[in-house]
């Protein structure tokens, strides 16, 4: 996991230089500038089956939002790409609940990126990065009890069910990684 400053071309400068990268990732802070990303990401509905739906000014107020975060607390949604290229494969990283007072790490990617091992390296970088910088005793991620998909990526990284709970309207699993616990490697 490396850091950097800068990438591809029209790709957005990294909030206060923040960005982690992987053997095959870069990853760079969310803001408007995402805005025909997102919204593209959004459009196909095998990625938004057990998202929330948004229209242009949801997808705004979340990239604002995003903005905020990595302003106030230091972590954030990232934009997924590939490195090297440069194409965007999705959103991911950190990102706090209030409500629950947790951290969780999260992953949407392009339907042309599943299977590849994406989701499972991004989240595996954040969550790295999460406990050598965050001071919380665990990370969560909220997946529907359907998705059959991100359920296996929460395996990989060494989560496991915490509970079930309502999120955005919708019954989740909350998957956990508490830290101390070994993260499994394989992906």
């Amino acid at each position: 996991m490396n850091g950097a400053d800068a990438g591809p071309a029209g790709v957005p400068e990294a909030h206060g230089g923040v960005v982690l990268s992987t053997a095959r990732l870069e990853m760079r802070p969310l803001s408007p500038a995402y805005l025909p990303h997102m919204r593209a990401l959004y459009e196909d509905p095998r990625v938004t089956e057990f998202l929330v739906a948004l229209d242009e000014a949801g997808h705004l107020r979340r990239l604002i939002e995003a903005e905020e975060m990595w302003a106030s607390r230091g972590l954030g949604r990232v934009a997924i790409h590939e490195r090297g290229s440069g194409r965007f494969l999705g959103r991911g990283g950190l990102h706090h609940w209030p409500q629950f007072d947790e951290v969780e790490v999260g992953w949407a990617l392009r339907a042309d990126a599943w299977g590849r091992g994406f989701a499972t390296e991004a989240a595996r970088a954040w969550l790295e990065w999460g406990f050598a910088n965050l001071d919380v005793p665990y990370f969560t991620a909220y997946i529907a009890p359907d998705n059959a998909a991100s359920r296996s990526v929460a395996a990989r990284l060494g989560m496991s069910v915490l509970r079930t709970d309502t999120f955005h309207g919708r019954d989740v699993l909350a998957y956990a990684l508490h830290r101390g616990r070994p993260r499994r490697q394989t992906s």
